[in-house]
């Protein structure tokens, strides 16, 4: 019986050996080159980053609400500003403005704030945001 068992797990290590690698899903990117260890060390170092990086946007939103705990509306307009540019209603220049004249006197949370755009407008958000900080601590 155990010369049947062995015989079977042979067979099967030969059959999974003749059988091609799985495809990789539709939406992976190509990675030549890149080793499948390679791959699970830069998934998991992402998925390590996501938590620090909500983590950062929730104590960013707390501080705003503990800030303006006087002022519910400066709160609320705020999570109108996300909420609206999430569903797409608002442009990413008219998101800034918004920001830039709710947190006009407040430049630690102008220059806070950058750090959750697009990688693409964070240099001219930057840019814009320090000009607005440098005017609230004139």
């Amino acid at each position: 019986q155990q010369q049947q068992q062995q015989q079977q797990q042979q067979q099967q290590q030969q059959q999974q050996q003749q059988q091609p690698p799985p495809n990789p899903p539709i939406n992976a990117p190509p990675n030549p080159g890149i080793t499948p260890q390679q791959q699970q060390q830069n998934s998991a170092a992402s998925q390590q980053q996501q938590p620090v990086e909500f983590d950062h946007a929730i104590n960013y939103v707390t501080s705003i609400k503990k800030r303006f705990v006087g002022q519910p509306d400066t709160y609320k307009t705020f999570l109108e500003i996300l909420h609206t540019y999430q569903k797409e209603q608002r442009g990413i220049k008219e998101v800034l403005d918004e920001v830039s004249n709710l947190f006009a006197d407040h430049p630690d949370l102008l220059r806070e704030f950058t750090y959750f755009l697009p990688d693409a407008v964070q240099a001219q958000a930057k840019a814009q945001l320090a000009e607005v900080a440098k005017i609230a601590e004139a």
